[in-house]
């Protein structure tokens, strides 16, 4: 049995306690409040800075060089993105996904997403496996987001896919950081197509694209001129396996001018050699990886309408001494 003494103990603990915590509670709520308010007041500093910005554009816009207006700008953007970065409704929104790339400070932040981690993942990738330099130069800098989607899913860079998956041509989107529209080059290459009369390998393009409008609100290649159809992969029985790569090229003049690619063939394709011809800067890229399966002969007949070739050292022959019979 407890005496009254330390009932009363008990009961002044609780007490403290239960104050505390109302304390604890009132204090958070007033920080919150308090940051709430400092960001407000940051907010409504930044807005009037913009809006002088934004007037001094509009006054000096037929008189400035462009160096002068692109600096101006910057400024302005970077106005906007920290007018807004720190509202928890926007950080909030980002965390879910909701994401409005007409935005300035949603666009500043996919992009500074992209590189903190997706990017240095594909630098990776592209390196462990060769992709650079075999197809891409060493000084290849990502700019842009590549993403492939297949019926089953996004695909991560250097992943296996089976050739069935990648029949059709995969939804292609080039996640970017410019609100104005700009005209891209895409192309999907093998690069490790057998080369018989060489005795090695060559670059196969499976696609090639040119004149691709795409701008941050309007991410997914649609349109453009056709070179080269789709191919369907299908890695060569008695190969490794092949890296498909797909590349995404901003045209020249920051994407304003139209190219006229042609090119003669498939096969003995050369990325590099194109994308210098035409002053293409490659600004994006990802690939997957393929090996044989059966799949790939249904490949050849029903789509190719080629008979599929088989390479590989065929399988030695056992020869064994005969064992002298005596009769």
């Amino acid at each position: 049995m407890l005496s009254n003494l330390t009932r009363r103990s008990v009961q002044v603990a609780r007490c403290a306690s239960r104050v505390n915590a109302t304390r604890q509670a009132s204090t958070n709520a007033t920080a919150y409040e308090e940051a709430l308010r400092l960001i407000q007041l940051d907010k409504k500093e930044r807005l009037n800075m913009l809006n002088r910005v934004e007037k001094e554009i509009a006054r000096v816009a037929g008189t400035s060089t462009p160096a002068q207006l692109k600096a101006l700008d910057a400024l302005k953007f970077d106005l906007q993105v920290k007018a807004e970065l720190n509202e928890p409704e926007v950080q909030k929104n980002f965390k879910l996904g909701k994401i409005d790339m007409s935005q300035p400070v949603y666009r500043y932040m996919k992009q500074k997403e992209f590189e903190k981690a997706p990017k240095s993942k594909l630098m990776e990738r592209l390196t462990q496996m060769n992709v650079i330099p075999d197809v891409l130069a060493p000084n290849m800098n990502p700019t842009v987001e590549v993403s492939v989607k297949v019926a089953e899913g996004q695909v991560e860079p250097g992943v296996f896919l089976k050739p069935e998956q990648s029949i059709e041509l995969p939804q292609i989107d080039i996640t970017n950081f410019h609100t104005e529209s700009r005209l891209y080059t895409l192309m999907m290459v093998d690069p490790d197509s057998p080369d018989v009369s060489n005795k090695t390998y060559q670059q196969h393009c499976h696609w090639l694209v040119s004149n691709v409008p795409l701008s941050a609100t309007s991410p997914t290649v649609n349109g453009g001129d056709s070179i080269l159809e789709y191919t369907p992969p299908h890695p060569q029985k008695g190969t490794k396996y092949h890296r498909y790569t797909l590349i995404a090229f901003e045209q020249p003049n920051e994407g304003q001018e139209k190219v006229d690619i042609k090119v003669e063939s498939r096969d003995q394709f050369d990325v590099k050699s194109l994308a210098q011809a035409h002053n293409l800067k490659a600004t994006g890229a990802t690939f997957f990886r393929e090996e044989w399966n059966e799949n790939v002969s249904k490949i050849y007949n029903e789509i190719l309408k080629q008979e599929e070739p088989i390479y590989g050292k065929p399988p030695k022959v056992q020869r064994y001494i005969q064992r002298t019979v005596y009769y």
